[in-house]
């Protein structure tokens, strides 16, 4: 699903005008983008917690000149922690979705 198919999806659900709700999603994506950004966390209980984390530098190898060390320089990256329901949620589907193939 990309954000038009989340978009249409929310709007059938909830009734509001897709715009309306394109508005809304606009807005919390930006605000979420925002406050990562500053170093803070965004958590959405069942859901998950976004945050910013902090790789060190580290030293990579080209597999086709393994004698030349590449520098990776140290960088911050957004991160994505999935919740406890959401994670239950995916494992549950899984789990059916196996044992129906068998």
């Amino acid at each position: 699903m990309n954000k038009s198919g989340l978009i249409a999806e929310i709007a059938k659900r909830t009734g509001a005008s897709k715009a309306e709700i394109g508005r809304t999603l606009d807005a919390a994506m930006a605000v979420i983008r925002e406050t990562v950004a500053k170093g803070d966390r965004v958590s959405l209980v069942g859901f998950g917690t976004f945050e910013r984390k902090h790789r060190n530098q580290r030293i990579a190898r080209n597999p086709r000149k393994p004698e030349t060390p590449i520098v990776v320089p140290a960088r911050d990256l957004p991160w994505f922690v999935p919740g406890k329901e959401f994670k239950e949620m995916v494992a549950a589907r899984r789990r059916r979705a196996t044992s129906r193939g068998r």
